[in-house]
């Protein structure tokens, strides 16, 4: 892999989505805040019996943590992402007890190594601007069993330019690029087979912090839209948003939006064979990673970012593939918008 040279004041710096992700990954989850209130909603959204499910772009598994312990008992929730150290947060989190039947899987959200029609729910939380939105909804067609239904939380321009950092931080509405509108969720969705919107939903939170507080999670890059300033331009944002701020101790509201996704039996494909292969492949890439190897990225070249007695990894296993991931190193898939030359995929 080349390494970037430093880049000089005036430049962007060359960072992809899994230098991100990698470097931000054990202070994360402290500079994030988790909305239970849309997790909450899903779970309403769900039936009352075991599911089998996969929250995607998971990260540090914050959503995907607080998802599992609302499902009935017996569902299965693997969590998907690229960035190994993200995914090493969880597989610590699960050590000490805390991440109980998620199941952590390095892939990316447009390639998902799980045999089709196989779940019955996918989430996004946060994420999907990271991805190729269209390839990412034909994936989650793909693995969606009829019935199934797809949950994307997110922040939509309009709603991200009215957050404190829109309103505050000089460039952050301009850089950030990446962010799908509600009609552009509802146009890919409509030319995605398989799929149809079904609902959407706005939530607000209030939010206060302090101003210390906004700074540490600015200097921690809690945002990776902070990682699209040049460094020269990221201090004297830094400082102007810090001078702006109306007082020590601040408060706003946040917004973000719920598209709720359905699968439909049409053009969804006859699910695959669990002796295939290519399943037993992905079935023996899963017990590497219960194994304690998630760090390590599949040999497959990546494309891009329930109810039962047996032990959490054997239903995964019995989930998983019908076809070969094409795996590709985090480290290549870049921030940037799709169509503007680089791929992206994080949490």
């Amino acid at each position: 892999m080349m390494v970037a040279s430093r880049p000089s004041a005036g430049e962007v710096p060359d960072v992809t989505v899994g230098d991100h992700f990698e470097r931000v990954a054990a202070v994360y989850e402290s500079l994030r805040t988790t909305d239970e209130a849309p997790v909450r909603r899903i779970r309403q959204l769900l039936p009352d019996r075991p599911v089998t499910g996969l929250d995607i772009g998971c990260g540090t598994g914050r959503y995907s943590r607080l998802l599992r312990g609302l499902l009935p008992d017996g569902s299965l929730l693997a969590a998907s992402d690229v960035s190994a150290a993200m995914l090493a947060q969880l597989k610590a989190a699960g050590r000490h007890g805390n991440a109980r039947g998620v199941v952590p899987l390095l892939s990316t959200a447009e390639e998902l190594p799980l045999r089709t029609a196989s779940l019955d729910l996918v989430t996004a939380f946060n994420c999907v601007h990271h991805f190729d939105l269209g390839r990412f909804l034909t994936a989650a067609a793909r693995v969606l069993a009829p019935g199934g239904q797809l949950f994307i939380y997110t922040r939509t321009p309009q709603q991200n330019a009215r957050t404190i950092w829109g309103r505050y931080f000089p460039g952050f509405t301009e850089h950030e690029q990446r962010l799908y509108s509600e009609a552009a969720f509802r146009d890919a969705v409509r030319r995605t087979g398989g799929l149809k919107v079904v609902a959407t939903q706005t939530f607000k939170h209030r939010r206060s912090s302090t101003a210390e507080r906004l700074r540490a999670q600015a200097e921690g890059r809690h945002y990776s839209t902070f990682s699209l300033y040049t460094p020269e331009e990221w201090r004297a944002s830094l400082a102007t948003f810090l001078a702006r701020l109306p007082s020590p101790e601040v408060s706003w509201v946040d917004e973000h939006l719920l598209v709720v996704v359905g699968g439909s039996r049409r053009n969804q494909a006859e699910p695959d064979g669990p002796g295939s292969p290519a399943s037993r492949a992905i079935k023996d890439q899963t017990l590497q990673i219960s194994a304690g190897r998630a760090g390590e990225a599949p040999s497959r070249r990546l494309g891009g970012r329930s109810a039962t007695s047996s032990s959490p990894t054997a239903r995964a296993a019995s989930a998983l593939a019908s076809r070969p991931a094409r795996v590709r190193p985090a480290s290549e898939h870049h921030l940037a918008r799709p169509g503007c030359g680089a791929f992206k995929l994080a949490a």
